[in-house]
């Protein structure tokens, strides 16, 4: 069997070029490079139509204000971005940028766009857009703004070479590039209103408005003059936001969708015409300790309770009865497909709730109570994480929060612990959201002498090879000073009919790359 798959043509592009590729990176471990169009002949393209069940449809598709996770399954259709992810490995590979480079010191980066690509207007996707794009992002409030934090300017050198400059040189900035902050808005149309809904954009789909009910089905059309249209195995692109699993399921049976995730209790209920695919990590769930430095709930501020909470939670029992065994358990947040994952950090906390009990009375904190938002992610954790306090000698109480609140009151303040389930970025990016002070996850702004050295390697070494011993002792430091509970990565099972076929394993991000066509 032979598969047609989106990004195809890009991955025999990278592996062509792989002895240049491997000389530009000797001179630049940051940067990389695509070749010129492969010899040889194609076998002739067969599209399908694609239908899929997504838990999340886009809050908005104004480039400003895009989210990641699978909002991206309709907005990166729309709107390319600047690099892609390989699909089962998860590396940075050229998109509408087909090479990168930065200076010595991290505080330019070059990016070299690819020729001839056009805006679905027919418009030039150039040097000026890009710059036009990231400048507003820069300077519009919202959720990508953020992430340009550490951007000073973004100019053209000329037609097709655009220069990031920043104030220091900023890890998450280049892998970010495969998400919303690298995608391409139109200039021309950018600041007009129908932006957050039906922007112009140089992705390989268009949206049909007219099928089109935002916030329940989105109808996308492939766009013939794509630059990379060959790799694109799909005429169509429908994603249906299925929150409920068992109407995605039904959905699924029904053909009325050809692509979802599936529970595991039900794959037996699939014929042999569904092709199934396992992601073992596509998230991690954790407990995280927002009051690690003790300010406002000193009991917090004492590793050994930290600790203790860790010792108290029974991860196997977790993983078995609430995640029907689908995933891995965790005792660290790093992804198990990124390079600071060390397994051997897993027996760090055997379940030992007796432990845990005997480190709180130690600390003097037997009796203790914490509040924490009860939201959508927690409510089905919530027993299990009041009984393992309750064994190791302390109370939780969950307070309800509505699903639009959650992220307000995790940031708040208001609350000494929450629950959350994270998915991947990389490891820069992951290691900036838990343990830097400006990281979601520490909203507190925690650090102490140890994070602040290790961060202080990370931040100023451009090579990340270099730079890994530091990620990987914080990863280690973070364990021991159990800043977080980290319970399980959270697995998935994708089930596909009519043809077509799950071609990543979970490392690359949510995007219509991810599937293919069965020939």
């Amino acid at each position: 069997m032979s598969i047609s798959r989106p990004g195809r043509t890009s991955r025999r592009l990278a592996l062509a070029g792989a002895a240049t590729l491997t000389a530009v990176l000797i001179l630049s471990a940051c940067s990389g490079s695509a070749d010129p169009e492969p010899s040889g002949s194609a076998a002739p393209l067969v599209e399908k139509d694609l239908a899929i069940a997504a838990v999340s449809g886009p809050n908005s598709l104004d480039p400003a204000q895009l989210v990641d996770g699978q909002q991206m399954f309709v907005w990166s259709s729309i709107l390319d971005t600047l690099l892609a992810k390989e699909n089962n490995t998860g590396e940075l590979v050229p998109n509408a940028a087909e090479s990168w480079e930065y200076n010595e010191d991290g505080t330019q980066l070059t990016l070299q766009l690819r020729e001839g690509m056009t805006f679905s207007s027919g418009d030039p996707v150039n040097a000026d857009a890009v710059v036009a794009t990231m400048l507003r992002n820069k300077n519009t409030p919202g959720i990508v703004q953020v992430k340009y934090g550490a951007v000073s300017d973004v100019t053209a050198e000329d037609d097709l070479t655009v220069v990031v400059h920043f104030t220091h040189f900023d890890p998450q900035f280049l892998a970010n590039l495969a998400q919303s902050t690298g995608a391409i808005g139109d200039p021309a149309t950018l600041d007009d209103e129908r932006t957050a809904t039906d922007p112009v954009g140089s992705g390989p789909f268009t949206l049909d408005t007219t099928k089109t009910v935002p916030g329940s089905t989105y109808v996308l059309n492939k766009r013939d003059d794509y630059w990379n249209a060959d790799a694109i195995p799909f005429k169509t692109f429908t994603v249906r936001v299925l929150q409920d699993p068992t109407a995605s399921f039904n959905a699924l049976q029904a053909g009325e969708i050809n692509a979802a995730t599936v529970q595991t209790q039900l794959l037996g209920q699939l014929g042999d015409e569904y092709a199934i695919q396992p992601i073992d990590a596509q998230a991690v769930a954790y407990l995280d300790i927002l009051d690690r430095g003790g300010e406002q709930w000193p009991c917090l501020g004492d590793q050994r309770v930290r600790q203790a909470i860790n010792y108290a939670i029974d991860r196997e029992g977790v993983l078995k009865g609430l995640f029907a065994g689908v995933g891995k358990v965790t005792e660290q947040i790093f992804s198990p497909f990124g390079q600071v994952y060390d397994e051997k950090l897993n027996d760090t906390y055997d379940y030992d709730p007796e432990k845990g009990a005997e480190l709180v009375e130690e600390a003097g904190c037997a009796g203790e109570s914490f509040q924490i938002p009860s939201t959508f992610l927690s409510t089905s954790l919530e027993p299990t994480l009041t009984q393992a306090f309750a064994d190791i000698g302390l109370t939780l109480e969950w307070a309800p929060v509505p699903p639009q609140q959650a992220q307000s009151a995790h940031l708040s303040g208001d609350y000494p612990l929450s629950f959350q389930i994270t998915g991947f970025n990389s490891d820069p990016a992951d290691a900036a959201s838990h343990y830097s002070t400006s990281g979601y996850a520490n909203p507190r702004g925690y650090t102490d002498p140890t994070i602040d050295e290790l961060f202080e390697t990370i931040n100023t070494t451009v090579d990340f090879d270099a730079a890994l011993p530091a990620y990987q002792e914080l990863n280690a430091y973070a364990v021991d000073q159990a800043f977080e509970a980290p319970i399980v990565f959270v697995g998935g099972t994708w089930a596909a009919r009519d043809g077509i076929v799950v071609i990543d394993d979970g490392r690359s991000v949510p995007t219509v790359r991810q599937f293919g066509v069965s020939e």
